[in-house]
């Protein structure tokens, strides 16, 4: 065996990423992300720790997203004890998102034990304490965009943007004569606060994510026009707007596009609340690193302007300031995580405004099998709300366009960038079965041989 990769996670779904390089003389785990969707299955995914990731000689994190980081408080508390290497903004992002991640999970487990205790069943740990979040937090260390590193024997390693969130990146491996590519998420071009993805120079062998691999987003000059009609009609009918939204990211995007219409006169003044204390944390890190900023939103900074915290906006912090939203009547718009409505504050939010006709709920990213949101997507007539049945009777609607990944046309502009016949492997990872497949068989047409689309637990030899 001169060099292996073995999947562990994100394969043939779009979560808990993970995913080791085994070059005889030491190996690198990339990434240790939490999987999301049914409950039971995942716990029993999050709780079991591959000894490969254990045994690594260092591990790499591409970016802040839960579903590639929010695992790795459990790995270190099981004996992980080497360094893990991101991005300054990542590093920023993560031990915040990480101690989050660590409330939720107590809070849940707190929850559960007082069913149990009633029922006399066995107590519930949660996967990992806010103690162990804190102690995660001191494995990472800073490496910065095209610095290369040699971060274990015979590796070496560059950070390139990948546009996707603040701080995200494309992973350069250079071993034993090889340049391998890992995208990490794409993001897609023009999308307001971060730069655009950069082109990584020519790889052997890319793993690329696939999440988008058979849809495509509207332009974004279109994506912000729908956005304005549809704000402006349900204004015009005094809605109450709930979004459910990732809070590193997304929130920051849509408050940014809200900030532009509303400055330039295309949409009407209305009261705007982000209820979420992590989205809150997360764009105080945004203001922390404008070195990750796009040019137009330097042209606000440069004009004294903060597109994060007009005047409009109002950030919840306390969870009576939270309930009180429950009073307040349209129009008005709530930002709220989680972005999946699998917890967090939006959940109370959809319990107060999805019966009612006249409001709208915004889905705005990719949701999970599994998940609330998926479920309110695919358009499901009652939701389950702390055990309780509500009919969904008011408007909902998908915007993709504000999605933080790269749909089709982006991913194939990667592979149009390298010569086929130069990239000796593909491996496509991050999607489910039918945008992942799809992908393989667009960029089989360009001429690309050898794709592979790995099961959990599947290992390769690379050529």
């Amino acid at each position: 065996m001169s060099l292996k990769l073995t999947f562990y996670g994100a394969a043939k779904t779009v979560t808990g990423s993970r995913f080791v390089l085994d070059t005889r003389r030491s190996s690198i785990l990339t990434e240790f992300g939490l999987f999301q969707g049914h409950r039971k299955k995942s716990i029993e995914i999050n709780s079991r720790i591959p000894e490969a990731a254990l045994a690594a000689d260092a591990m790499l994190l591409s970016h802040a997203h839960i579903d590639h980081s929010g695992n790795i408080p459990r790995l270190v508390a099981a004996g992980f004890g080497k360094s893990i290497y991101s991005t300054p903004a990542t590093i920023d992002l993560a031990k915040i998102m990480l101690l989050d991640s660590a409330e939720i999970q107590e809070r849940d487990a707190e929850y559960m034990n007082k069913k149990h205790a009633k029922r006399e069943e066995a107590l519930v740990e949660p996967l990992y304490t806010v103690e162990e979040a804190q102690a995660a937090g001191y494995s990472f260390k800073p490496l910065n965009y095209h610095e290369t590193r040699e971060i274990a024997p015979g590796v070496k390693v560059t950070f390139y943007d990948a546009g996707h969130i603040l701080g995200s990146a494309q992973v350069l491996y250079q071993v034993k004569g090889r340049r391998i590519l890992f995208t990490g998420d794409l993001g897609q071009p023009r999308l307001p606060v971060v730069r655009d993805p950069e082109r990584v120079p020519d790889p052997d062998i890319i793993i690329s994510e696939s999440t988008y691999g058979d849809r495509t987003h509207s332009p974004v000059e279109e994506a912000k026009e729908r956005l304005q009609v549809l704000l402006q009609d349900a204004y015009n009918r005094g809605a109450k707007i709930v979004v459910p939204a990732f809070a590193v990211g997304r929130t920051q995007a849509l408050v940014f596009v809200m900030h532009e219409l509303m400055g330039e006169g295309r949409l009407p003044s209305m009261p705007i609340w982000v209820d979420s204390p992590l989205s809150l944390e997360a764009t105080q890190v945004f203001r922390k690193h404008p070195e990750c900023f796009d040019k137009e939103t330097w042209e606000y900074l440069d004009r004294d302007e903060d597109p994060f915290g007009f005047f409009r906006l109002r950030y919840v912090k306390k969870v009576d300031e939270s309930k009180a939203l429950n009073h307040i009547s349209g129009p008005c718009m709530i930002i709220a995580s989680s972005g999946m409505c699998e917890g967090g504050r939006v959940v109370h939010h959809l319990k107060n405004t999805i019966t009612d006709p006249n409001n709208l709920v915004i889905i705005t990213g990719f949701q999970a099998p599994g998940t609330l949101g998926r479920r309110i997507v695919e358009g499901i007539e009652t939701v389950r709300l702390y055990g309780e049945e509500f009919p969904l009777n008011c408007q909902v609607e998908v915007l993709n366009e504000y999605s933080a990944h790269a749909d089709k046309t982006d991913l194939l502009d990667l592979f149009k960038g390298y010569n086929p016949k130069k990239v000796k492997q593909v491996f496509l990872v991050h999607g489910d079965e039918r945008q992942t497949a799809a992908l393989g068989a667009a960029i089989s047409e360009l001429g690309y041989q050898n794709i592979e689309i790995p099961e959990v637990d599947q290992g390769f030899e690379l050529r």
